[in-house]
């Protein structure tokens, strides 16, 4: 399962509802510049010149991209339904919450 999101935030769903949350970028603190830090290239070709500046002036210690994914899903935190919002929970039916999906592939493009 691919991870939702855009080239300026990230997209999670509850692990037990389907409720999306959107955090953007700017709002992980020092999360995403460390993950930048630690990449070998840019996060993405549409911030290739910003990644690059941060890569190269960001003083801080570099993170793996499982901590960013953890750090990302400590950010988002637990939704009322007692669920939890994750990076690679499944699409669910906003009724029934039934993680299947029928009629083909569902795609969604964002920015």
């Amino acid at each position: 399962m691919g991870h939702g999101g855009g080239f300026f935030f990230h997209l999670l769903r509850c692990d037990r509802c389907g409720e999306t949350k959107s955090i953007g970028l700017d709002d992980l603190g020092d999360l995403h510049p460390r993950y930048l830090k630690g990449l070998p290239a840019s996060y993405s070709f549409s911030r290739m010149e910003h990644d690059e500046q941060v890569r190269k002036d960001a003083s801080a210690e570099p993170i793996s991209k499982d901590d960013y994914y953890h750090g990302i899903e400590a950010v988002a935190g637990n939704r009322r339904c007692g669920g939890k919002y994750t990076l690679d929970a499944p699409p669910r039916c906003p009724k029934c919450h039934s993680t299947r999906i029928e009629g083909g592939e569902i795609i969604l493009f964002y920015d």
